[in-house]
């Protein structure tokens, strides 16, 4: 009775646990693959459980970790205080630098006959040679701004809206002076325009004696070996169809808008009576 009774009870406990599943088992390598901890925090490898959302997520640092950014402390207390700290810090950090002198250097390698460029590289590894480079102006960092003793610091206020010229509408009597300006100055304009044919006017031997002769523009400048060149790419295939070509394009030019009449056709307008 007791071995029924132990079995009866392993049954039924073996029936209350389920199996515990593997991590690996919603991969795409599966149980059968290769199992590797990667996989299990690569988005590309892990696959959606069904009936449930996937978990997605970055993992927490360990607790010793401390959040924030950090602040380099420059200072060195008392201590630094004590030991006059700007002039020490002015020794370690000269206005100055030496960086190697090239042009030294070749001038170097010249003299003593190394004209190739493995025999400058050779020599340049066994020679060296420093110049002083400033790194900021000296004089400039020395230079204090002194300012007058009645300099008042900071942006000026606002100015106080003019309340008064508000209340007596001074700016629409402004705006309706400068536009009756303006009205007159355009009507002065029109009249000087208008009157500009009734005193002297040109004749044509006036006209003529101001005109200009017109010049040829100098031609562009050519190769000696291409000026004699005739042209090898043509348009056309004989003179004949250029000429019958240019006589349609003037014909169509007629009834065209524009200042050089290649623009739309200008339809005339008829009227229907009824």
């Amino acid at each position: 009775m007791s071995n029924e009774n132990e079995r009866h009870s392993s049954s039924r406990s073996g029936s209350d646990t389920s199996p515990q599943r593997s991590p690996y088992e919603f991969t795409k390598a599966g149980l059968i693959g290769d199992q590797r901890d990667t996989m299990l925090q690569s988005e590309l490898q892990i696959l959606p459980e069904l009936g449930k959302s996937r978990r997605r997520g970055h993992r927490l640092p360990p607790q010793s970790f401390t959040y924030g950014i950090t602040m380099p402390r420059r200072d060195g207390g008392v201590g630094e205080a004590l030991s006059h700290g700007p002039e020490k810090e002015r020794t370690t950090n000269p206005d100055f630098e030496f960086v190697r002198d090239y042009s030294a250097l070749n001038k170097a390698a010249l003299e003593a006959g190394m004209t190739s460029a493995k025999d400058q590289s050779r020599f340049r590894t066994v020679h060296d040679i420093k110049k002083k480079v400033f790194i900021r102006d000296v004089s400039l960092a020395k230079k204090t701004h002194k300012f007058p003793d009645d300099m008042v610091f900071g942006t000026p206020n606002r100015p106080s809206t003019p309340i008064g010229e508000v209340l007596q509408n001074r700016f629409l009597d402004n705006w309706l002076d400068t536009m009756e300006k303006k009205q007159a100055a355009i009507k002065k304009e029109r009249t000087d325009a208008a009157n500009a044919f009734k005193g002297s006017y040109h004749t044509k031997a006036s006209l003529l004696r101001q005109a200009k002769i017109p010049v040829d523009p100098k031609p562009l400048w050519k190769m000696p070996k291409f000026a004699q060149g005739e042209n090898q790419v043509d348009s056309f295939r004989t003179e004949a169809e250029r000429r019958k070509a240019f006589s349609a394009n003037t014909f169509d030019s007629i009834p065209r808008q524009g200042t050089y009449h290649s623009g739309i056709y200008n339809v005339p307008r008829t009227t229907v009576k009824t």
